[in-house]
């Protein structure tokens, strides 16, 4: 059985979701970054696949949580600036400190994520042990699923288009591709539409208590 690892970077949650500054204060925003994420790490738990679920993130509250879930966080050192910068850190730490086999990368907004989606990525790899690449695109060519065998198959190109940047990395680098269509894992949550589209999507039951809670405090707020 190959050593596998599921990584999940995480911003600090003074800075998570900025583009939902419009509709939600910083706490709500904090609470909504942490929900999401409670259940991407779940359904990685429940997937049954991993020996090892981590999280990379410099913010120490985000650590209690996930230390919480039984994951793993890696802390990120200081001088590194950007998603690109941290994963390379954790692809790197997972791959030469823990020896990981096999790297999951997945984004901690992904809140329709079930244990069968990331199950079906992780059979995407195969049971060979030959170099693979296997990706999940996100409604806007993002990347919202990354298994990479060996964990340092391609380097990070996470950013606009970074489905596409992905992809020519493997070919780059003579690694096979496979590309998976998931409707739950290609929903992220960025954007106030997102948000409004969310309330009537199956959302893991931490996402769910965020919402319902959300909803009951607008019912109960006094007007005027």
């Amino acid at each position: 059985e190959p050593m596998r690892a599921a990584l999940i970077p995480m911003k600090s949650l003074a800075q998570a979701k900025m583009r939902l500054a419009d509709v939600l204060d910083r706490h709500e925003r904090a609470e909504l970054a942490l929900a999401m994420l409670v259940d991407v790490i779940t359904a990685c738990n429940e997937s049954g696949c991993f020996d090892l679920v981590s999280v990379i993130s410099d913010d120490s509250e985000v650590f209690w949580q996930v230390r919480d879930l039984g994951a793993k966080p890696i802390a990120e050192p200081a001088t590194l600036s950007g998603l690109n910068e941290g994963l390379t850190f954790g692809q790197r730490y997972l791959g030469r400190r823990v020896a990981a086999d096999e790297l999951v990368i997945l984004p901690a907004d992904i809140p329709l994520a079930r244990a069968e989606d990331i199950r079906a990525v992780v059979d995407a790899l195969g049971a060979d042990a030959a170099p693979r690449v296997v990706l999940v695109r996100s409604g806007d060519n993002g990347t919202n699923a990354l298994a990479l065998r060996p964990p340092e198959a391609i380097a990070m190109h996470y950013g606009r288009d970074s489905a596409d940047a992905h992809r020519a990395a493997a070919e780059a680098a003579g690694v096979a591709v496979v590309e998976i269509a998931s409707e739950r894992l290609a929903f992220d949550v960025d954007s106030p539409e997102d948000l409004d589209a969310m309330a009537a999507l199956p959302v893991g039951a931490a996402t769910a208590g965020w919402i319902e809670a959300r909803t009951h405090y607008a019912r109960t707020e006094p007007t005027g």
